[in-house]
């Protein structure tokens, strides 16, 4: 398990640049049977499918394929107040944005406090590096199995950021926002143990 950002430093300016980090390490962990990845996680997974073995697993959830005009005003928007020195507003919107839409919780998270410019910093790279991605071609190219989890009322990621070949798993999770492994722990973890499974990695 790792930390999508570590890798992050001011000199990424874009993805590419980025899971080109990621992709350096790879052979490092030898032969690599399941790649899981949240959200920006979920998009550098699929940005290493070319890389990782025709029979390598990918579990992802909420990990968009591509980006649209609303997803990335969203996410420009918490950015925007991570850079411009507000990062405990921007973490507040944040986590506004990741409750599923309508829900009595979202109009009670107020601002984060402790949070710090450095932290914001980082926050704002990281929502931007998803800015104009695509990585359809990756995906649909991937012989290997796959298994994408999303919440349908998510605010950010939807079905319609999710790309997937015939062959890979879609489930979209009733009531659920960007966090369905959080909200419906108990459905997404039967999902996973069943994808496991029927993919010989349990």
């Amino acid at each position: 398990m790792a930390d999508t950002l570590s890798l992050w430093d001011e000199t990424v300016d874009s993805m590419a640049v980025f899971t080109a980090r990621w992709r350096e390490l790879l052979p490092g962990f030898g032969p690599v049977d399941l790649l899981c990845g949240n959200a920006l996680g979920g998009a550098v997974v699929h940005a290493l499918l070319p890389e990782a073995g025709p029979a390598t697993a990918a579990l992802l959830v909420s990990g968009p394929t591509r980006t649209d005009a609303l997803l990335e005003a969203r996410l420009g928007e918490i950015a925007d107040l991570a850079a411009s020195g507000r990062p405990g507003e921007a973490l507040a919107l944040l986590n506004r944005r990741v409750l599923p839409s309508g829900s009595a919780s979202e109009r009670d998270v107020g601002p984060t406090p402790g949070a710090d410019e450095a932290a914001g910093r980082r926050l704002a790279a990281g929502l931007r590096l998803l800015r104009g991605i695509d990585l359809s071609t990756a995906v649909l190219a991937h012989p290997g199995p796959l298994l994408q989890i999303v919440g349908d009322r998510s605010q950010l990621v939807t079905r319609r950021h999710i790309v997937a070949a015939p062959h890979h798993e879609v489930h979209v999770v009733p009531g659920t926002g960007m966090r369905p492994h959080f909200e419906q722990a108990a459905h997404v973890s039967a999902l996973i143990r069943a994808f496991l499974r029927e993919k010989g990695l349990q």
